[in-house]
């Protein structure tokens, strides 16, 4: 990624976000101007901002495209970037805001041109099935009731049961990014476990 950040469907090799005190100086050699610096960023958070906002759009090629903008974006206004909650939370909040205006877009096109949806992808998985051959049919089924369950709760308590239990954001961070209270997320969180545990008491042994 050289002079600017390219637009391309190839996922970068990932890496590891950067602690507080290395993402405070991070976020100073972006704000200068520092390729690498803001290439250490997207490789950190590609990946899981794809997943994320393939939870809203249900493509992965639109959840790519979006990304690659929110990232476009931010270097393009890197000399402003200040993320007060942390970058995660910046980050994905900012993905969360293009999905939604993809969506809303999506939705007029759709309306003007009296045309269905097309079918999309799935969401991102909250777990996968370990590879014990015996066990692989019923785990699979219940990964994939997870995966249900998870698509059938409201917008956002699905976008925090992801972004808690997926992306490991705290409850502040979600809170920062989906422009809720604390309380809201905590509320959001039993929610998404009521859910679950209803939607999945039939594989209770």
């Amino acid at each position: 990624m050289r002079t600017s950040p390219q637009r391309d469907s190839l996922a970068p090799a990932p890496s590891t976000p950067p602690a507080a005190p290395a993402e405070s100086a991070l976020i100073d050699r972006i704000r200068s101007g520092d390729e690498p610096a803001f290439e250490q960023l997207f490789r950190a958070y590609y990946q899981p901002l794809c997943d994320f906002a393939r939870s809203y759009v249900r493509s992965r090629e639109t959840a790519e495209e979006l990304v690659q903008t929110v990232f476009l974006r931010l270097w393009e206004t890197r000399e402003a970037f200040d993320p007060a909650a942390g970058v995660a939370a910046w980050l994905f909040a900012a993905c969360r805001n293009r999905s939604l205006d993809h969506l809303k877009h999506r939705r007029v096109v759709e309306r003007t041109e009296s045309t269905g949806g097309a079918a999309g992808e799935p969401a991102p998985a909250l777990g996968a099935p370990p590879p014990a051959p015996d066990e692989a049919a019923q785990l699979a089924e219940l990964a994939q009731a997870v995966r249900d369950a998870v698509d059938r709760l409201p917008e956002r308590c699905r976008a925090t049961a992801i972004l808690r239990w997926e992306h490991q954001l705290t409850h502040r961070q979600i809170a920062q990014t989906l422009r809720v209270s604390v309380k809201a997320v905590e509320a959001h969180l039993t929610r998404a476990r009521a859910a679950l545990r209803d939607r999945l008491a039939a594989f209770k042994p």
